[in-house]
């Protein structure tokens, strides 16, 4: 009988760290990078174009080929390139980095590269960088559709941008999550996809679709408003006309005062003013009514209302954040008016 081998676990030879590296876009779509790590070691001036040759593949790293897995289709240079993983490699130039993904992923180093498995070829230009003693991958750009992965050693860097279509793996996640309970019994699931779809300006059938779906579980304010919004988009004038009516018969005193603050924002002061009185006529003296009618009037500059306005919803703050800002406003309206006075 024959005992299979076996063996502890110990650190890697020389100093060629393993490392490995992450990045999330948009929590739809991940990267990760895993690669060993060389280290300068005192040949600072003789890396690039000597350690490392100009036009020859090098395996980006060191011991096992780099690899680059992507979690969903990604984007680079304009070429598509499916999920999945591929080995990483590079061929170095003074001016002109060749960077390329194999789909091999498994290779030792580059010494079994072979061109006819490349997935995709791309170029980079190199460029100057604060000293780096380990060779390392860093995400240097974080946004919403895309990342910047760079690879950094000695005095140099080179960079290349991934992007994903993150709002198709967006909307794609959200109807799996809706497939479910929050979808089917719950009216805030559906509304938020359908606010994403408004917000972004993205897929407005779909979102209309979901905002639906979030008034037939449950009518709300929000969701009402956000069904009008993009009907409106979608050209349906008179529903979305009938649907912000029925927003705001069925909106609450803290409902209509911020659906007025965002309606200042827009500089829609006109609109913004007509809520904020018929939020006073509606709900009578309540701290946000009156405060409606403050800004209301400010905005248009009507400094001796606000200044009425503020003094009334002073007298009917609860909190002391609420009272002290009203008497910021109060000082700012009084200083508005001496002003004019001069």
């Amino acid at each position: 009988t024959f005992l299979n081998a076996q063996f502890l676990q110990a650190p890697p030879d020389g100093d060629n760290q393993h490392c490995h590296v992450s990045q999330s876009v948009s929590n739809v779509a991940t990267v990760t990078v895993d690669y060993h790590s060389p280290d300068v070691d005192g040949r600072r001036g003789a890396i690039w174009g000597h350690l490392v040759p100009y036009g020859q593949v090098w395996r980006a790293g060191a011991n096992e080929n780099t690899t680059i897995e992507f979690s969903a289709n990604a984007t680079i240079g304009g070429h598509a390139v499916p999920a999945g993983k591929y080995g990483f490699f590079a061929i170095p130039g003074e001016r002109e980095w060749t960077l390329i993904l194999s789909k091999t992923n498994s290779a030792w180093g580059a010494f079994a590269y072979e061109e006819s498995e490349d997935l995709l070829r791309f170029t980079a230009v190199p460029q100057k960088s604060e000293y780096s003693e380990y060779l390392s991958y860093e995400f240097t750009e974080r946004k919403p559709s895309y990342t910047a992965l760079t690879l950094k050693w000695e005095d140099l860097s080179v960079s290349f941008h991934i992007e994903f279509a993150a709002h198709e793996l967006v909307i794609e996640s959200f109807k799996a999550q809706l497939k479910g309970e929050i979808g089917l019994f719950n009216w805030e699931g559906c509304h938020q996809a359908a606010q994403y779809c408004l917000d972004h300006g993205v897929f407005p059938e779909q979102g209309l679709e979901w905002a639906r779906q979030s008034v037939q579980v449950k009518p709300q304010f929000t969701n009402l408003l956000t069904r009008s919004k993009l009907e409106q988009a979608l050209g349906d004038a008179e529903a979305a006309k009938s649907s912000y009516e029925l927003a705001i018969k069925m909106a609450t005193p803290n409902d209509l005062y911020y659906h007025g603050r965002a309606l200042l924002g827009e500089e829609k002061t006109e609109e913004a003013m007509a809520i904020f009185q018929q939020n006073h006529a509606r709900y009578g003296d309540l701290f946000l009514t009156q405060l409606g009618l403050a800004r209301g009037h400010r905005a248009k500059q009507d400094y001796a209302a606000a200044l009425q306005h503020f003094k009334a919803a002073l007298q009917l703050a609860e909190l002391p954040r609420q009272r002290t800002s009203m008497e910021r406003f109060i000082a700012e309206m009084e200083a508005k008016l001496a002003e004019g006075d001069k």
